[in-house]
């Protein structure tokens, strides 16, 4: 059984591999976990968490929502638009084994227009899948 932590590490991983991603950023380390709290915030910049549901008979395989925040500082919401296709091209239907973690089952279940807020545009990935 894989846990939350873990899961969402290696999603945080995976994503930081795909160097069509990665190119629309200054750099990978703008991809990290939601939770992150550090002293400055880079745009554009993308966060991953993971609702995790473990297996009934606790054989597997586990459900998993993933939900990847897309953040750009831009006057317009095209690059936080933008970005949000292009995580949806590299995951839809595409399963992945990543740090050794299997996920079988990836679907974008949905993709949330950019919303402006305070400081920048977000648009959000909601996203089903499974875990062996």
């Amino acid at each position: 059984m894989v846990d939350n932590e873990t899961a969402q590490s290696s999603w945080i991983s995976y994503l930081k591999s795909k160097t069509q991603l990665v190119s629309l950023l200054d750099s990978s380390l703008q991809i990290k976990e939601q939770q992150f709290q550090g002293d400055s915030f880079l745009y554009p910049a993308i966060r991953v968490a993971i609702d995790y549901y473990p297996s009934v008979n606790g054989c597997g395989p586990d459900d998993i929502d993933v939900f990847i925040d897309v953040f750009s500082a831009e006057k317009s919401s095209k690059e936080a638009a933008h970005i949000s296709a292009v995580l949806l091209a590299i995951l839809q239907k595409h399963p992945f084994t990543q740090n050794g973690i299997k996920y079988p089952m990836v679907w974008v279940k949905e993709i949330k227009k950019p919303v402006r807020d305070i400081f920048a545009w977000k648009s959000c990935l909601v996203i089903k899948g499974l875990v062996n």
